[in-house]
């Protein structure tokens, strides 16, 4: 029904409207949703061709992203950056001025722009005698009707303590709360495209779980974007699993509890008018050349002489940075238990290429050593979506909901990493970083869920 040419310019259209990724491991949600799609199934072609003559308001556009975006957040997400914009970020902004423009970039269903409102609220009582403006944007208009109406479920409040709701919300029905009105007179929300429609002289842009999502080149080009919409000296936070590419340069770093905050140097270079130019299809990731040194340091690994391991990959890294070999390290330096070290290499390969399952992997359990469940879970099913068949992220992942005490979702991760390593010859490795052959981790598997039944 649908060729492997179709896909490929429906991907190609759908990365240069909105920059979302949809080649090489993301292609298998595409295929997925489009079988949902009447008019895609009856004539892919004139489907095709609609999409390119029409907005991305549109209904046909608006049904597709509303399936391929990734609308998961909650208020007072991440309790690392909330620290940092409370502790750091907040009060130098509100010592340089009083006049402060905020946005939130790509705010789903606006529970972080309403987060960035408590935040100034809770720190500037007197905050109607200032000029704070919050912006939340998004290109799923759906999610953005959802933020101006203001009314969220329980869901949306994993995570926020129990004062902060009576505070700022009251109940509208026995599952419903609403957004207090002091609040909603700080914040609007805009039905934008981030590529082509950023706003101008923000002192403060939180962008989390955006740039992983889009193609390479794409993403770039939103970095662009948002170095020229920031102020001299306004601050960027991105989320904890994600890295500047091709900007860094013209942020000073600082490392708040672990987390990168990148602040805008006052000589940073002014990004140009940008039009975006057709994205062909992101090449396949990089995979380190198959050579005896590499393969000597896995298996040093893989047996548990870290040391000899370490030597040989950190020998490989000098001559050739590739996002595997800083994995590679990476995992080594987790064995010896220098987990700090480990962080920074990982940065390193998500850097190179944000699509690296192996890195989000790694990170996930770098999070859960930290009992940062809420990190582990956002890197997880990042690893999820850059290799959808990663049997070990989906046990990780089983493991991380039985932590959650969800023990339903716990069973079906599960059982998903087992339908993946089943489709394996028993005695082939999972991962390069990791010394669990397929039928080791059917075993396990068996052996949770054999206990579950208990």
């Amino acid at each position: 029904m649908f060729s492997e040419p179709f896909f490929d310019e429906l991907s190609v259209l759908v990365a240069e409207r909105t920059g979302l990724n949809t080649f090489g491991h993301a292609r298998q949600r595409l295929v997925e949703l489009l079988y949902h799609h009447a008019e895609a199934v009856h004539s892919p072609t004139e489907y095709l061709e609609r999409l390119r003559r029409l907005p991305e308001q549109h209904p046909i556009w608006q049904a597709l992203l509303a399936e391929l975006t990734v609308g998961e957040t909650y208020f007072m997400r991440d309790s690392v950056q909330i620290k940092a914009l409370r502790e750091v970020i907040l009060p130098a902004l509100f010592q340089e001025k009083r006049r402060l423009r905020f946005w939130s970039a790509g705010c789903a269903t606006g529970e972080e722009a309403y987060t960035l409102a408590m935040l100034v609220d809770e720190l500037i009582p007197d905050s109607s005698q200032w000029d704070i403006q919050i912006m939340g944007t998004d290109i799923n208009a759906a999610a953005i009707e959802i933020a101006r109406a203001g009314r969220y479920r329980e869901w949306s409040f994993r995570g926020t303590p129990k004062a902060i709701i009576e505070r700022y919300f009251t109940r509208h029905s026995s599952q419903v709360y609403e957004v207090a009105p002091r609040l909603r007179a700080l914040v609007r929300f805009h039905h934008r495209n981030l590529i082509y429609d950023a706003p101008e002289a923000q002192d403060l842009i939180v962008c989390r779980n955006v740039l992983l999502y889009f193609t390479r080149s794409q993403a770039e080009l939103v970095e662009q974007q948002l170095l020229h919409s920031l102020a001299v000296k306004g601050w960027l936070v991105l989320s904890p699993i994600e890295a500047l590419r091709s900007t860094r340069s013209a942020y000073q770093v600082q490392r708040y509890e672990g987390t990168p905050l990148y602040q805008k140097l006052p000589y940073a270079p002014t990004a140009p008018s940008i039009e975006a130019a057709p994205t062909p299809p992101d090449p396949t990731p990089t995979v380190v050349a198959i050579n005896p040194t590499y393969r000597q340091a896995v298996q040093a690994l893989q047996r548990g002489q870290l040391h000899e391991a370490l030597a040989l990959s950190q020998a490989q890294l000098d001559q050739q940075a590739t996002p595997a070999l800083y994995t590679l390290v990476a995992a080594v330096l987790m064995g010896m238990g220098d987990w700090q070290n480990a962080y920074e290499h990982l940065q390193q390969a998500l850097t190179l290429d944000s699509l690296h399952p192996e890195g989000h992997y790694l990170l996930a359990l770098v999070h859960l050593e930290e009992r940062d469940w809420a990190n582990a879970r956002i890197a997880l099913r990042a690893a999820i979506y850059c290799r959808p068949d990663f049997a070990l992220a989906h046990f990780v992942s089983g493991d991380l909901f039985m932590l959650e005490h969800d023990s339903e979702r716990a069973a079906r991760a599960w059982a998903t990493a087992r339908r993946f390593a089943s489709e394996l010859s028993a005695d082939t490795p999972l991962s390069d970083i990791a010394d669990v052959s397929a039928g080791q981790l059917v075993m396990l598997v068996d052996g949770r869920l054999a206990r579950m039944s208990l």
